[in-house]
């Protein structure tokens, strides 16, 4: 499924950041998928890579240390609509990293060729040495228009950018009370990654919650993936399918970048159970030498919350 929560700041403060991004990418988990670091072929672009016969060197998030991001979520569609030979979104963002477009004529070439794939959205941005970012999103089922944002806070699953999903707007909160509450970037750190672990399931407190929480193409749709993606950290221990990386990704006033994803074993069929390998890079945007300034790596099994461990567990509604 996927969730993105994402801010962007051209001015920042001194200590502020131009960029956070703290995504969880749902998938089934034996999906062959290579962690996160800096590739061998571009150097200069870090994400973790699909290695799915047929999708290989796709990817669902990343960054190149020449300002690019990249992020694409699938849209809801149940199997009424969805085509099997269509092409992979993995590419949309890989190509995007790669290639030298800029954002918005590479989402305008995407939209010409948007019927070739099943559904999906897709964000790209660019921050620039001098200050100014471009971000746009393009989705291929509703909406179909290449849209540039305005800095601030977005939200992305699958539905479209900044829709009602209770889940969205739950997230959105805690995710703006995280940025404004939290003094240093290990904490920051912290506190994004155990958000992305939230299990307990939004809903509208007004009418209406069931036409809140429906996309144009669910027919047919399996109910209980669609309630179990209510939750920010999705499972649905019988499909053996839910939310197996998280990603967190900073850049700070200078260009100093931090790339942090903690990855469940595909080779696991319980999240609790699961050993997760945490991969931390630290590097610095827009210079021409090597990029990776620091890389850590570590395994953990998330049974309680401390420095470094996440909490797979409800997150109370009234804050942390």
């Amino acid at each position: 499924m996927c969730i993105v929560f994402m801010y962007f700041c051209d001015d920042p403060s001194p200590d502020g950041y131009r960029l956070i991004v703290a995504s969880n990418r749902d998938e089934v988990y034996s999906r062959p998928t290579a962690q996160a670091k800096f590739w061998e072929e571009y150097p200069d672009i870090i994400a973790g890579m699909d290695m799915k016969s047929g999708r290989e060197g796709g990817t669902w998030i990343g960054m190149k240390t020449d300002g690019k991001f990249a992020a694409t979520t699938f849209y809801r569609q149940s199997k009424k609509f969805i085509v099997s030979k269509a092409k992979g979104r993995g590419h949309l963002v890989s190509d995007f990293l790669k290639g030298d477009d800029d954002a918005e004529n590479y989402l305008k070439k995407v939209r010409d060729e948007g019927d070739l794939y099943n559904g999906f959205n897709l964000l790209v941005g660019e921050l620039s040495p001098n200050g100014e970012t471009k971000m746009g999103w393009y989705c291929n089922i509703e909406d179909k228009q290449v849209t540039m944002l305005k800095p601030g806070i977005h939200v992305l699953s699958n539905k479209t950018l900044n829709c009602s999903w209770p889940k969205m707007g739950y997230g959105k909160k805690r995710f703006a009370r995280i940025i404004e509450t939290t003094s240093t970037k290990e904490d920051l750190v912290d506190e994004l990654l155990w958000m992305l672990n939230a299990r307990q399931r939004s809903f509208s407190v007004s009418c209406g919650d069931h036409n809140n929480f429906i996309a144009a193409q669910d027919e047919g749709f399996d109910d209980a993936i669609i309630e179990a993606s209510r939750a920010i950290f999705v499972r649905h221990q019988v499909m053996n399918f839910g939310t197996r990386t998280n990603t967190v990704m900073l850049v700070d006033a200078t260009g100093h970048a931090t790339y942090v994803e903690r990855t469940m074993d595909e080779h696991a069929s319980d999240p609790d159970e699961a050993e997760w390998t945490v991969n931390s890079y630290e590097f610095e945007m827009f210079q021409k030498t090597e990029a990776c300034t620091e890389h850590e790596k570590s395994k953990e099994k998330p049974k309680r919350r401390k420095k470094g461990a996440w909490k797979i567990e409800s997150i109370p509604e009234n804050g942390i």
